[in-house]
């Protein structure tokens, strides 16, 4: 890897994207490459709202915990977008605990989508990225390796739709706002997707060394 840059101590990745395009694999590789760098997934932000939200969601959004979309069910853009609505504020309160401890921090999950958090979330050195996948079948082939029992045939065009959905997003947003990236992994390697992660890392970071 081409580590001729300085990644800031606060810095904090945002990976998006639907089940099977990459993100745990990704995250868990960065970990092994930048030795900073911890790992926050979907289930530690759950436990995050379950110690302090159930009043704020029923006051504000007239929700509980259980509208939040369990892991059995697939959904489609607008409902990932209301689940990160959901979610938004305990990302946020771990954004800050983290940069506050100058912890380098990966957050990943099904509920990261960059549309609905650039909104509150442009806090310095805060990077999105979005993994996504130009194929139904691709995406397929990549399910049902992952499993079979749990993904059917039936239920990739939704998520491929989702995946769609989530990129041509990424393009609404405004880049002086947001430092936001798109990357299509439909035939890169896990290696490959590292090295675009590189880059992007590189043409950020590469005047602080």
């Amino acid at each position: 890897m081409d580590k001729r840059f300085i990644l800031p101590k606060n810095l904090i990745v945002l990976i998006s994207g639907v089940p099977g395009v990459g993100k745990t694999t990704i995250s868990y590789q960065l970990l092994k490459i930048y030795s900073q760098f911890r790992l926050i997934e979907e289930t530690d932000v759950m436990r995050e709202i379950l110690r302090g939200y159930n009043n704020y969601l029923e006051s504000v959004y007239k929700l509980s915990v259980d509208n939040i979309y369990s892991h059995d069910i697939f959904l489609s853009y607008e409902m990932a977008k209301q689940q990160c609505s959901i979610m938004k504020n305990s990302i946020i309160n771990i954004i800050k605990r983290q940069q506050r401890k100058e912890i380098s921090t990966i957050i990943n999950g099904v509920h990261i989508i960059p549309e609905e958090l650039c909104r509150e979330i442009s806090f310095p050195n805060v990077l999105y990225i979005n993994l996504y996948i130009d194929s139904e079948k691709e995406l397929w082939n990549r399910l049902k390796k992952r499993d079979s029992t749990k993904y059917r045939q039936n239920c990739v065009s939704l998520l491929y739709q989702t995946n769609i959905a989530l990129d041509k997003s990424i393009y609404k947003i405004q880049k002086k706002s947001c430092m936001v990236y798109s990357i299509n992994v439909s035939t890169l390697s896990i290696q490959e997707t590292l090295f675009e992660i590189n880059k992007i890392f590189y043409q950020i970071y590469k005047e602080l060394k």
